[in-house]
């Protein structure tokens, strides 16, 4: 990373940042880099669940790419696959006020990991706002990390 940090940290990155990079790949936009640098970075540690992957797979089949396919592969080979517990699961699902189980999934990976969730969903303002967890938008991490 190379504007705010020296290169640490590990983060979760929302499907939806994953489909704002793929959906024109002719089109190399900020998020597709921001991505992209995070997978090079030797200081970022990815971290995920398995709904997360199947949801990335999902939408890489959806949108198919090269880039979609070869973004999906490296992504999922860098992401350490997190065993939720289940107590994180609970502690986040009475916080959020949302029936999302991918949401309620993300944000106790985050939770049990330290992990920075990176998304442009709203689902997670009340949970970002009580400092349970750090939530960055899109924005906010290519202006931070790229």
């Amino acid at each position: 990373m190379t504007r705010s940090d020296p290169g640490a940290g590990t983060f979760l990155l929302d499907n939806n940042v994953f489909v704002s990079a793929i959906k024109d790949p002719a089109r190399e936009t900020a998020t597709l880099r921001l991505i992209l640098e995070m997978i090079r970075d030797k200081g970022v540690v990815l971290v995920g669940n398995e709904f997360l992957a199947e949801e990335m797979a999902r939408y890489a089949e959806a949108f198919r790419s090269q880039t979609a396919s070869l973004l999906l592969h490296a992504l999922i080979s860098k992401m350490d696959i997190v065993d939720v517990q289940e107590r994180f699961t609970a502690a986040c699902r009475s916080i959020m006020g949302t029936d999302d189980p991918a949401d309620v999934l993300h944000a106790a990976t985050c939770l049990q990991t330290g992990a920075t969730l990176i998304t442009n969903d709203r689902h997670f303002d009340t949970i970002r706002d009580q400092g349970i967890i750090e939530v960055w938008s899109t924005a906010e991490a290519i202006r931070r990390l790229l």
